[in-house]
């Protein structure tokens, strides 16, 4: 493979089938539709209701739950769409700047420097978020990431909050959440990569492909 163009339409019928595989999981909310909950009555007209449609609200509940079990298969899903991204970067980027913010971290001979490309997001070049997505995903299991995933996801957790006045910690980037193990879908939903279209395009403006 030559481009990144040529790369991407090699690879683009295992990353489709990768977010429609994700999809499908979000289909285990979609039905039963939800009953209209009475929006006035006593006690008596919420237990008719509760007892009307007790099928529907037990199927619901199951559904939800197996939702929420297949949250790790959902970010290993996306994990893998971050690992193309990965390939794609690190194989086509031909970037030699590294950001201000990252050069105590980031040297001159260093596999990041090619991820330091893209739009901005909070003041990260996007690569660079898709670089410690990935890391993430893959290493889930080691206790510390390597300084630079560490830094990006130490900058998307913390937070100033204008109203509060004070520095805020945000759960879904927070490497010391005890309720996450893979990170890899909150790094693709602030990727707005919910689609192959999204990825593609994101792909095709960091690496200058028409």
């Amino acid at each position: 493979m030559d481009n990144i163009g040529e790369y991407l339409e090699r690879t683009k019928s295992a990353v489709v089938k990768l977010f429609e595989a994700y999809d499908t999981y979000w289909e285990l909310l979609q039905k039963p539709e939800m009953p209209t909950l009475p929006l006035m009555g006593n006690d008596d007209s919420l237990i008719k209701w509760e007892s009307d449609n007790k099928e529907i609200l037990e199927e619901r509940i199951k559904r939800e739950k197996q939702f929420l079990f297949e949250s790790f298969a959902m970010s290993t899903l996306k994990g893998t769409i971050l690992q193309f991204a990965y390939w794609g970067i690190e194989k086509f980027s031909k970037n030699n700047v590294v950001p201000e913010k990252f050069k105590d971290i980031i040297e001159p001979i260093s596999t990041a420097v090619k991820f330091c490309i893209g739009r901005d997001y909070d003041g990260i070049p996007i690569g660079l978020i898709i670089y410690a997505g990935r890391n993430q995903a893959i290493h889930f299991n080691e206790q510390r990431l390597r300084p630079v995933s560490s830094r990006v996801f130490e900058m998307l957790t913390t937070w100033y909050s204008p109203t509060l006045k004070k520095w805020m910690k945000s759960d879904y980037f927070d490497l010391d959440n005890p309720n996450l193990i893979n990170y890899a879908e909150n790094i693709c939903h602030i990727l707005d990569w919910n689609s192959y279209n999204a990825y593609e395009k994101d792909m095709r403006q960091m690496l200058s492909a028409k």
